[in-house]
């Protein structure tokens, strides 16, 4: 439904932009069509339509406001992405700016019905449909951000963040896979992982990745390793992660990626 209702604008956008990597000085500019960072912005806005158009949350809301939201974005990000602007001008475009703004509402409708009614998911299926939530809601937020602070390196397309392990538990009814609770400084995240040697109190890297379920607990990151950070890495965003980190979510953000090209 997301496809077909912009594919005449898609068909459109890619005729008028899709011929040249030239600006009108001749110089050469941003391939947007193959640029990460918007790959990855598409795939948490169709994952968002998927989640409105299934009507998978399972607590009132205004889902009229979402649909809105959802679908007036649409045509908007392959503007975005057959712009072929350089990431400044691209972080101040005028579609950006709307995509951001739209999705803020679509956020603000989401967290308000959320506390509304002190929603506590019932089962590892609604946990999974509000963490891809939460992913898709953090990808839009920090879009511009990823243009401006990083160059076009596909591991920088998501965010990889410094954690503390705070629990180690085998993960019920599997063999060689634990569930870990850790935190960045401001929220908790669950990580399942198959790595040995995690221990409580180390700080690892992480990529906030599409959420997982694995054996009816879900996954809201992935472990980038488990070489400890050191002791004096500040907890949150990890602005030079270690290189073998940075391998890691590359090969990561591929998996996503590869569907939208």
């Amino acid at each position: 439904m997301f496809i077909s209702i912009f594919m005449a604008s898609l068909l459109l956008l890619r005729l008028v932009y899709q011929w040249s990597y030239l600006d009108v000085s001749g110089r050469s500019v941003m391939d947007t069509a193959k640029d990460a960072r918007i790959l990855v912005l598409e795939d948490a806005l169709r994952r968002l339509n998927e989640v409105v158009s299934n009507r998978k949350l399972k607590f009132h809301i205004d889902y009229g406001t979402l649909s809105k939201a959802v679908q007036s974005v649409g045509s908007l990000i392959y503007e975005v992405k057959y712009s072929y602007l350089d990431a400044k001008q691209l972080a101040d475009n005028a579609a950006v700016n709307k995509i951001v703004e739209e999705i803020t509402l679509f956020s603000e409708a989401y967290r308000s019905a959320v506390s509304g009614v002190s929603f506590k998911p019932q089962s590892s299926k609604e946990t999974l449909v509000m963490a891809e939530v939460d992913y898709c809601l953090r990808i839009v937020d920090g879009f511009r951000r990823r243009l401006l602070d990083h160059d076009e390196d596909p591991g920088f397309a998501v965010d990889m963040i410094a954690v503390e392990v705070s629990q180690v538990q085998p993960l019920e009814g599997s063999k060689n896979l634990r569930l870990c609770r850790c935190t960045d400084g401001t929220r908790i995240w669950q990580i399942v992982t198959n790595l040995e040697g995690i221990r409580s109190s180390s700080r690892l890297a992480c990529a906030i990745l599409p959420p997982v379920e694995m054996m009816g607990v879900v996954s809201e990151a992935m472990f980038l390793g488990g070489d400890s950070l050191p002791e004096s890495t500040e907890l949150g965003t990890l602005k030079d992660p270690p290189s073998k980190a940075l391998d890691q979510s590359r090969a990561q953000v591929a998996q996503i990626t590869k569907r939208m090209t």
